[in-house]
């Protein structure tokens, strides 16, 4: 069974801490074909690394990944193609009822997987536009009516206080890049702003709240002390900072944190 209260995430009725990472259906030999090998590989990484759990980021992933999921005790947030919902015109009804019908198939397909903790609606949609709220409303409310044994949620990277689709989940999902994104090298900043960050979400909802994605990039091999961006160091001291203030909050109101990302994709760059 899976419950949420105002500040824990619950698995059997027991607290549970999301300690994972987003992934990709992607490999630098196979590129986004499925290969067995790959993922029995890539399963062993995860016990290595002790994570608990991963995010589909941000499609719903081959059906042998969550087979391999509830053989290994890893929990899923299982995410739909929700992603890139970023101008006014993409609110809309056609969109809204092709959206429905895809977490139908969803949640049909992967519903009598027990490492399916909770379903994602999107990924970072322009949720602070009014016709947002209601988009993401509707969505929310057909997917808890699909399947009310389960959480929902959306993950978002909009200003607490100007999300309009925060009221309708049952956890909240940030996705920030302190000294990364912004504040380029300003390391010393990042406890303030992280902590800032919390208090206000949980301060404003009362909802418990997963960091959905942190992190930065490194070059193998790049290195350079002082910590400059890019370099090994650098990405360490990051996650270093982030941590402090996770280990403080997860005795509150924070239930996870799953780093940005697993391993290499293949992008644009």
């Amino acid at each position: 069974t899976v419950a949420v209260t105002e500040s824990q995430f619950l698995i059997n009725g027991k607290p549970f801490y999301f300690h994972g990472v987003n992934k990709h259906e992607d490999a630098d030999i196979r590129g986004k074909d499925f290969d067995c090998l790959l993922l029995v590989k890539d399963f062993n990484l995860l016990r290595w690394l002790g994570a608990n759990a991963f995010r589909t980021s941000h499609y719903p992933y081959a059906e042998e990944v969550l087979q391999m999921c509830d053989r290994y005790g890893i929990v899923v947030i299982d995410e739909c193609p929700g992603v890139g919902l970023a101008l006014p015109q993409f609110f809309n009804n056609v969109s809204l009822q092709n959206h429905m019908r895809v977490m139908e198939e969803v949640v049909r397909r992967d519903k009598n997987h027990p490492a399916v903790v909770m379903w994602s609606v999107a990924n970072e949609p322009a949720s602070h536009l009014e016709s947002a709220g209601y988009y993401l409303k509707m969505v929310i409310t057909h997917t808890k009516a699909l399947d009310p044994s389960r959480p929902v949620t959306f993950v978002t990277n909009s200003n607490y206080a100007a999300d309009k689709g925060a009221p309708y989940v049952d956890v909240i999902c940030v996705n920030s890049y302190y000294s990364w994104y912004n504040d380029f090298g300003h390391l010393e900043l990042i406890q303030r702003q992280l902590t800032t960050q919390f208090e206000n979400w949980y301060k404003t909802y009362q909802k418990p709240i997963i960091q959905s994605e942190y992190g930065a990039e490194a070059i193998v091999g790049f290195h350079q002390d002082p910590p400059l961006m890019f370099t090994e160091e650098y990405q360490k001291s990051l996650l270093e900072q982030y941590h402090v203030v996770l280990d403080q909050k997860r005795r509150k109101y924070v239930v996870g944190e799953l780093i940005w990302n697993f391993a290499d994709f293949m992008t644009e760059q």
